[in-house]
């Protein structure tokens, strides 16, 4: 039974996130021909800068939600309780969001050096509550385990997104940012109308329920919040130090390598409500957990295998007549994707820590592994560009990985 539900919901996100990979990639093609390494290298800044605030107004209240509704499906959690806590958590996202949305717009007017994508990101930052949205309906389907439904909603905002960019390609770097505003809001928009059929969702203000999410989210936030700055303060060092031309190099190699770790997600997406509801069973629990690490073993040894060798035709793919501006995401992949490989199996612990209620555990391994991340970055970054970058990304997946 258990098998036959991972394997539908993890194939109904394949599927569906293969055309998402499929038209994003087809979106960098038409980033990099038109607007060059330059021109991707702000794409990917903007974007990387406005992904972290998205995690300030996440601040680990996805996770703790589907666990904490996991839990008590069956027991002490009844239907009307569960309700509560998806429209108190749905309430709290949005207040969340929208404090980021206003520390990301001043953040970018303040700093002196990013001064120039003052208007990028002013128009990237409305992203912000859509993300939120999105991602609270996505609790409440994730938690029922209806993760093939999820995969549906996602596969019509790749449409949108990709439609949405065509029609305001001329409005430059610009347009492609508004084009992933309009994409997200029509995801945002089918989640909604989805989700309202499996439970009664509406923003709901319950003290309870409140608490419950604050108390688990302050250390799984903080925890998301730190490793959300060591996956991406390279990009920013790489743009002080570097310059915007190779944060676009390096940014297109990191990118395939984020959507090669897809795969350890969407296999913990299905699994984590499963291991926190099998936490009274130390046997079952036990059993998920030895099945998962083989299957997210092979998965991820095979994808890096892959990648190793097809690094430089999957480059020449994506940049087209500009491959040779992006040459060095070559050698940026082939490194990589072995941090591809130990990521599949930080994702399993990870998840399996937070399932256990040991945040605090997974912080400190956090914390320690930016410290070292940071000092190994403002050392080797000035000097050895966005190879320093991938090769320290490997060191620090492959620390957190032992540790």
């Amino acid at each position: 039974m258990i098998s036959r539900i991972l394997l539908k919901n993890t194939l109904a996100q394949f599927l569906s996130r293969g055309l998402f990979i499929f038209v994003s990639f087809l979106l960098v093609r038409i980033i990099t021909e038109t607007f060059g390494k330059e021109g991707y290298g702000i794409y990917g800044f903007v974007t990387a800068l406005v992904l972290f605030f998205a995690m300030l107004a996440d601040w680990g209240t996805q996770v703790i939600t589907v666990r904490e509704t996991s839990i008590g499906q069956g027991s002490w959690l009844g239907y009307s309780a569960r309700v509560r806590l998806f429209g108190t958590a749905f309430s709290f996202r949005l207040l969340l969001s929208i404090l980021s949305f206003f520390l990301l717009n001043i953040a970018v007017r303040v700093y002196g050096p990013w001064q120039e994508f003052v208007v990028p990101v002013s128009i990237a930052s409305f992203v912000l509550f859509f993300l939120s949205i999105k991602t609270s309906v996505f609790i409440v389907l994730q938690s029922i385990l209806r993760l093939d439904l999820v995969a549906l909603v996602e596969t019509g905002g790749a449409i949108a997104f990709f439609m949405f960019v065509l029609f305001f390609l001329n409005l430059g770097l610009n347009g492609v940012l508004l084009g992933w505003v309009l994409g997200t809001c029509v995801v945002s928009l089918l989640a909604w109308i989805v989700a309202r059929r499996n439970v009664n969702l509406r923003l709901l203000a319950d003290k309870a329920a409140l608490l419950r999410i604050i108390k688990g989210a302050l250390p799984m936030g903080t925890l998301l919040l730190v490793f959300s700055v060591y996956n991406r303060i390279d990009v920013v060092l790489l743009e002080h130090f570097r310059g915007i031309g190779d944060v676009g190099v390096y940014n297109l190699a990191y990118k395939i390598h984020e959507n090669l770790v897809l795969g350890a997600a969407f296999l913990m997406n299905t699994l984590f409500p499963l291991l926190s509801k099998s936490l009274g069973d130390k046997e079952k629990t036990r059993q998920l957990y030895t099945r998962s690490f083989g299957i997210i073993g092979g998965v991820g040894f095979l994808a890096s295998l892959l990648f190793l060798f097809l690094a430089s035709p999957t480059i020449y793919v994506l940049t087209g007549s500009k491959f040779e501006e992006f040459g060095g995401s070559v050698t940026a992949l082939r490194i990589l994707v072995f941090a591809t490989l130990f990521s599949y199996f930080n994702h399993l612990t990870g998840f399996a820590l937070i399932a256990l209620g040991k945040q605090s555990t997974a912080l400190i391994v956090g914390v320690s592994a930016l410290i070292g991340n940071l000092i190994l970055n403002l050392i080797f970054i000035p000097h050895y560009s966005y190879i320093a970058a991938a090769g320290i990304t490997v060191i620090t997946e492959l620390f957190i990985f032992v540790v």
